[in-house]
């Protein structure tokens, strides 16, 4: 211990003789391991920290498929989830539970501003299958959970927080749900979700066994194995009673058979290869800062073989060499790993900032002990696995060599020299693998904003407005409120146009519905088609700039009594008429055996990914279909938030317990669309940006110091009449070679690894020619620069000084 606390005051002696070489070495390190911890707290808490559920690897997430009808991970129908809950040996449990929106209007204390909230709709068996217990009163009774008597809650702690200010007592309490009042029963722990984010509230759902509609396949269901069964001899069950159901429920379940997904994999899947793709590029980037930090270890040992031969000879062994060189490499380490983990704290705030709307668990990341341990293990890594071979390298001078004038060479400099242009050659190829890989995202994220989404978004304010009961639960009422609101908006100053929908583009939000071509074959049971339903207004397409492309748009004179009259969008269009005219067709849809005329085709829209294809379409007049609820677009000439207030008094101002949700721009709910894109892309160019720096650096360490190495060769080349130009080729070659093989390495390695990207990517292939030509001569243009700096220096040498020089 008294050895290795002298090593330490040695080595920050040292360190303060030398502040720039400290400040460079850490500066690199913190950069490298300040990002790999951040971007490694990310990864933890998506990918590798269990789900805070009881045996969360027995859970499983089933859906339904069709592939007949290229149809997958689809809802189920409340008979289809019962038989299966009946009829499963291999299951211990299972659960069912449906996404809905409502409106809070009431307290226990009476009316409150109402506020539309998300609600889980589930089974009695959804949080004991989980494990999960409310902080406060109790779950639901099966009791609770039969038809006509669900008029229970469970609160989010959020929500409870937020509404009712932590009221200890509220379990008992009777809120207000649009119009029907609820008893309070319990509130669930802080942050608890399952498939959906931010859900406020919970009630039970109820379900009848007499619904075998298909229009009533709209549940989510989980099940949960029993101990030691293989999910595979689940899925086998879970088969053989969909063929079962499939004889005894024909009309609903012909072509339909479940489908088995670990919980985990299903809430995090579609982020699990970015995240890996990340870690992998910090991690290459910290492997760039150790290199750096390598080479000026080398160049620093190299500098020091007087002092370290002199300590030789006065009878230190190489062992207590090595063992002071590679404790000042542990302290650099240490202090780049001291910076590097407060640059992942604000690092973890801001991602999670960044990727909170497109990463399931991101809120999770946070800077805790495993952080800690984490950024300890890589600094002492760093430290030593980067730090050992350079103390063994400069522990190995010849002490005659190295205590004599001319001493210049030995064994020890030339394997320096190697390793130092090793070094170098790493960092140049790992740098091209980070810069392709960013630029790949980048021309991938260039790609997808050029797609057109369909629809013209600037200028548009939206908000949804959802119906509760009471005076507006008929549908003659809603047609009423919703002609009142449209007409008050429209008056606004600055409004040029409104209009309504029940589905949003870009948001995912809407409902299917099979239907069929009046005076066609019908089709087989699980061939027939679906189409996404939409409710809209007359005014709704002009409003967003959606073009016609032949026909009519609805008018005013399509109300309740006039003749049943539908819009189709054009992908709908040409899949049934793909060489005629749809115009004066009709279709039955099956949501209420309902034929209607196709009187307009109308141009797609992108209804939930922008990079994603279109789905058939059909579009109802509202007056004749008028849903309970409708997203309101309202195209102004003035900033559309100024307008936010203006909107919200109006729809109060005629139903003071209606709640406006969700108002914002829809630049809004496009850029909301590229989120995740945007999210890897950005991170990925930082980490591109590091990289370029970095590899410069290594590139002109590497040449500045064997100029100052060779100062005496130079100057005896030019005191024999060497030409510039002679000693311009001499020093740029090295650099140049260094940095040829380097790209060389990183084009071969990146033609493997990026294929890794291809999920990622939109219009762009893994191995683009353009990203990897135009990304060989940036670095080969920048490693020329690197080795052109040092040369000037070669070029203004004084031969007689040079001569002169140790």
């Amino acid at each position: 211990m008294h050895l290795i606390a002298r090593d330490l005051r040695y080595g920050a002696r040292l360190l303060q003789r030398a502040p720039g070489f400290g400040v460079l070495a850490m500066a690199a390190l913190a950069l490298g391991m300040g990002a790999t911890t951040a971007i490694f707290s990310v990864v933890y808490a998506v990918l590798l920290r269990p789900l805070p559920f009881r045996a969360p690897e027995r859970l499983l997430v089933i859906w339904e498929k069709n592939p007949a009808q290229n149809r997958y991970k689809m809802f189920v129908a409340p008979v289809t989830f019962l038989e299966w809950r009946k009829q499963s040996r291999e299951m211990e449990s299972m659960a069912a539970f449906q996404d809905i929106r409502t409106t809070l209007t009431g307290g226990p204390n009476g009316h409150i501003d109402p506020e539309e909230l998300r609600c889980q709709r589930v089974t009695a068996d959804f949080f004991p299958l989980l494990g999960v217990q409310p902080v406060a009163g109790r779950a639901f009774r099966a009791e609770e959970d039969q038809p006509g008597h669900t008029s229970v809650v469970l609160l989010s702690h959020s929500l409870w927080q937020r509404r009712f200010s932590g009221d200890p007592a509220i379990p008992g309490k009777a809120i207000r749900l649009r119009d029907q009042t609820y008893t309070v029963v319990g509130v669930l722990p802080p942050g608890f979700s399952l498939m959906t984010r931010d859900v406020d509230l919970w009630t039970p759902l109820g379900l009848s066994p007499n619904d075998r509609s298909a229009r009533s396949r709209l549940l989510n269901v989980i099940g949960r194995l029993r101990a030691g069964v293989p999910q595979d001899r689940a899925r086998a069950e879970m088969e053989t009673i969909g063929s079962r159901l499939e004889l005894a429920y024909p009309a609903l379940n012909q072509g339909w058979r479940p489908s088995l997904f670990g919980l985990e994999s299903e809430l995090v899947g579609n982020v699990r290869q970015a995240l890996w793709v990340l870690l992998g590029a910090v991690g290459f980037l910290l492997l760039m800062a150790c290199g750096n930090m390598a080479n000026l270890l080398l160049a620093r040992g190299a500098n020091r073989r007087k002092e370290i031969a002199v300590r030789m000879a006065m009878g230190a062994g190489r062992g207590r060499i090595v063992t002071q060189l590679l404790t000042e490499s542990l302290i650099l380490a240490g202090g780049g790993g001291l910076l590097g983990l407060l640059l992942a704290a604000a690092g973890v705030g801001l991602l999670t900032r960044l990727g909170q709307a497109s990463i399931p668990r991101l809120i999770e990341a946070r800077v805790d002990a495993n952080l800690f341990l984490f950024a300890l293990s890589i600094s002492l890594a760093t430290g030593i696995l980067f730090g050992i071979a350079p103390a063994w390298l400069s522990s190995g001078a010849n002490c005659n060599e190295a205590l004599t004038e001319g001493g210049r060479g030995g064994t020890a400099g030339r394997s320096g020299r190697i390793l130092r242009n090793s070094l170098v050659v790493v960092e140049v190829a790992l740098a091209v693998l980070v810069l392709i890989g960013a630029g790949l995202l980048v021309r991938s994220f260039v790609r997808l904003r050029s797609v057109d989404p369909g629809f013209q978004p600037s200028g548009l304010l939206t908000m949804r407005v959802p119906l509760g009961g009471g005076r507006n639960s008929t549908p003659d009422t809603r047609v009423a409120f919703f002609r009142q609101v449209l007409d008050r908006l429209a008056a606004l100053p600055g409004v040029q146009s409104v209009g309504g929908v029940n589905g949003l583009p870009l948001t995912g939000l809407g409902i299917g519905s099979y239907f069929a071509v009046d005076g066609r074959p019908a089709p087989a049971p699980e061939q027939r088609p679906m189409s996404l339903l939409r409710s809209a207004t007359p005014a709704y397409f002009r409003t967003m700039g959606i073009p016609l492309v032949a026909g009519r748009f609805f008018t005013d004179a399509d109300t309740k009594s006039a003749a049943p009259v539908i819009l189709v969008n054009q992908t709908l269009a040409r899949r049934f008429w793909p060489q005629g005219n749809p115009l004066g067709a009709r279709l039955v849809v099956d949501t209420d055996s309902r034929t209607a005329e196709v009187v307009g085709v109308v141009g797609d829209v992108k209804p939930d990914r922008v990079e994603g294809e279109g789905w058939p379409t059909i579009y109802d007049p509202f007056p004749q279909v008028p849903v309970p609820t409708l997203t309101l677009v309202v195209r102004t000439s003035r900033p559309p938030l100024s307008l936010a207030s203006a909107v919200e008094r109006e729809v109060h101002q005629l139903d003071p317990d209606q709640a406006v949700a969700n108002v914002q721009p829809m630049d809004t709910v496009v850029e909301d669309a590229f989120a995740g894109a945007r999210f890897n892309t950005l991170l990925l160019g930082v980490f591109a940006a590091i990289a370029f720096t970095l590899a410069a650096v290594g590139i002109y360490g590497v040449v500045s110091y064997d100029v100052n190495r060779r100062t005496h060769e130079l100057g005896i080349r030019l005191a024999l009449g060497a030409q510039p130009g002679d000693v311009l080729r001499l020093v740029v070659g090295q650099g140049a070679r260094l940095a040829a093989v380097g790209i060389g390495a990183g084009l071969a390695a990146a033609l493997a690894l990026t294929r890794l990207m291809s999920t990622m990517l939109y219009g762009v292939q893994p191995t683009d020619f353009y990203t990897f030509a135009g990304i060989s001569v940036l670095l080969g243009a920048v490693a020329l620069a690197a080795s052109y700096l040092p040369s000037r220096r070669a070029l203004a040498l004084d031969p007689v000084t040079a001569l002169r020089h140790e």
